[in-house]
């Protein structure tokens, strides 16, 4: 009887105790918790990577879109690009397409 009463008196405690474990618990695993922090550290490092490639993509890109414009034409870049695209070649030539 002693024992129930013991019991009785101590259930807030023991209640504010196991919300206590819940909230580490969800704290350190939950969608918003620690272990997901260290996650998206890790994806922001490789995102970040991957940005600057393509930002070196697009800057490639750029020039060669630049070069290839009417006001600033490189009959080079002009002419390998027909080959390479259009197959066109001159009537005398003979092209041999190599692996990149």
């Amino acid at each position: 009887m002693e024992r129930l009463l013991r019991i009785r008196k101590s259930w807030p405690i023991l209640a504010i105790c196991a919300f206590y474990v819940y909230l580490a618990f969800h704290a350190l695993s939950g969608s918003q918790g620690l272990m997901s922090w260290v996650d998206y550290n890790d994806d922001i490092e490789r995102l970040t990577a991957e940005l600057e490639t393509l930002h070196d993509v697009k800057a490639d890109l750029e020039f060669q879109v630049d070069a290839l414009r009417a006001e600033s034409l490189n009959r080079d870049l002009l002419d390998q690009r027909a080959r390479e695209y259009a197959y066109i070649s001159g009537a005398n030539e003979m092209t041999i397409w190599l692996d990149p």
